[in-house]
């Protein structure tokens, strides 16, 4: 039973919660040691929280992804996971995954707490209406990066609030673009999308992103403006991947196109340079 379970848990869009560590980065605690392990704690109970979410959606779902091409294939919809069976273990994830968040500190877990409704109330009623569906997947981000901050203390910047909401936006309005292109009754809310909305939502979330993060670069570090190309390059290469390959609704294919990983690394070790400067 472990592997669909595993599988339902969706290992693959954990990938998510890296989002977490962007706060060591910017608040110059890089090599702070002791700061690593609390991140990657909490970075392991966000994935389970993530984890025990999805298949609490999946048994909700089951009987609309028996009618889906791909979704079909899932463990509780293909039978190979009993419905009663795959509620217990999300709940006792959920469970478990609280406890060692409340353990580190009452903060960490009630934002903790705070991101599980927000995933959970996404997922049962939000998910089904335009537009909110997405400001609900971006605030899901935002509580990443905010936990990210609390396990270690440091001040959260608005600047990050600002640049992680319009980012996930970005991503969730890319996904619904590439959604109008297939079958439009996988997600109940592609009714009230159309495609020249869907752009224009996206194209306004890329806009938005873009001037958020040229005026971040500013209020820190000058220099930092040095990484603008390469952020401007990374967003319009995802918009550029859209049109011609269709990864909206894949995101980690992304991880898959050599150039905007090779832009990625180059962001992240300029952006590095730029703010410990010679203390590495």
């Amino acid at each position: 039973m472990l592997r669909p379970v595993l599988k339902s848990m969706r290992p693959h869009q954990w990938y998510k919660n890296f989002i977490i560590f962007i706060c060591i980065i910017f608040s110059k605690n890089l090599l702070n040691f002791e700061m690593w392990l609390d991140l990657i704690l909490i970075f392991i109970v966000f994935c389970m929280l993530a984890g025990s979410q999805y298949i609490l959606n999946d048994v909700k779902d089951a009987e609309k992804d028996r009618l889906h091409p791909k979704k079909k294939n899932r463990p509780i919809a293909a039978g190979l996971l009993p419905a009663r069976t795959a509620l217990f273990i999300s709940l006792t994830i959920m469970i478990v995954s609280l406890a060692v968040a409340f353990s580190m500190g009452r903060l960490v877990g009630l934002v903790s707490l705070m991101y599980l409704a927000n995933s959970i109330v996404y997922s049962l009623y939000f998910k089904n209406f335009a537009i909110v569906d997405a400001i609900f997947i971006a605030v899901g981000f935002v509580i990443r990066a905010i936990v990210g901050c609390v396990v270690i203390n440091v001040t959260i910047s608005p600047w990050l609030i600002l640049c992680v909401f319009l980012l996930a936006l970005v991503l969730a309005f890319g996904k619904r673009r590439h959604e109008l292109d297939g079958d439009q009754n996988s997600r109940n809310s592609l009714s009230q999308y159309n495609i020249t909305m869907s752009e224009t939502l996206l194209n306004s979330s890329v806009s938005m992103l873009l001037m958020s993060y040229a005026l971040y670069t500013v209020s820190i570090h000058t220099a930092m403006m040095l990484t603008l190309p390469f952020a401007f390059y990374g967003i319009f290469r995802y918009v550029q991947l859209i049109n011609l390959k269709g990864i909206g609704e894949e995101t980690e294919l992304l991880l898959k196109d050599k150039p905007f990983v090779l832009n990625v690394m180059l962001w992240v070790f300029l952006t590095v340079f730029v703010l410990y400067g010679g203390s590495l």
